[in-house]
């Protein structure tokens, strides 16, 4: 009998996988409504984690697309066509810096479910600003469990100024190749502090995304929520 190692392969790929032969097969209509995270969740008895990562690998090679509050939806272009988003710096010639402007407790109920957190686990807010030629452009609020922050770091935020490079040297985690979910809007009107910290206008607009990112596990290790100003945000799409 012919050997198979079908069982190697993850879960969420096997998902994929099977929608996608959904789609080439004609079930849906471009621009029709796909599957809803709750109702794949139930046809395929697996974690939303593993559902949200096949959704995303098929948004991002073009065969879905999102749209905020409404669900994911059938791509009207030519299926199995790939694109490429890119979030481009207008001025990637100017000098950036990053700086911390607090780390605080966060008690919000809803980042500590997104987090997974215990009733008793303290979540941790960093909030830090970039500049580009000193003009802030880019605000960002991410949020970690305590377990990934010793708590002597708390009174040292240039610690904090890449979370990313500190927690692959700590704990060998490679976040920016993590599996992680993102949702994009515009933001109008614009928060006060937000505002201050970015020196803009209330009524100026700007760019929000919120993005959780996933360990091997399938557990959240962190939730941003970030702002950048409409004059220094622009969004490049490629077909591939």
């Amino acid at each position: 009998m012919e050997r198979t190692d079908s069982y190697l392969i993850p879960k969420y790929l096997k998902i994929k996988n099977t929608l996608l032969q959904k789609l080439r097969d004609g079930e849906f209509e471009p621009g029709e409504k796909f599957y809803s995270e709750s109702e794949l969740v139930n046809m395929y008895n697996v974690s939303s984690i593993t559902v949200i990562r096949a959704l995303k690998e098929l948004v991002s090679e073009g065969y879905l697309f999102s749209i905020q509050g409404k669900g994911r939806f059938v791509s009207k272009g030519k299926l199995g066509q790939t694109v490429h988003f890119t979030d481009v710096e207008k001025y990637p010639d100017q000098e950036t810096s990053v700086e911390v402007i607090s780390i605080t407790e966060s008690t919000n109920p809803e980042i500590r479910k997104i987090l997974h957190a215990a009733e008793n686990e303290i979540v941790y807010c960093i909030e830090r600003v970039r500049k580009s030629n000193n003009i802030p452009f880019f605000l960002q609020y991410s949020y970690l469990s305590a377990r990934y922050i010793h708590s002597d770091e708390i009174n040292d935020p240039e610690r904090f100024i890449s979370i990313y490079d500190k927690l692959r040297k700590d704990y060998n985690f490679h976040m920016t190749t993590a599996p992680s979910v993102e949702y994009y809007r515009i933001c109008f009107p614009t928060p006060d502090r937000v505002a201050q910290l970015l020196e803009i206008d209330t009524q100026e607009p700007t760019s929000f995304v919120e993005r959780t990112t996933f360990l091997e596990d399938e557990s959240p290790i962190e939730f941003i929520q970030s702002y950048k100003r409409w004059d220094y945000y622009c969004s490049k799409i490629d077909s591939l």
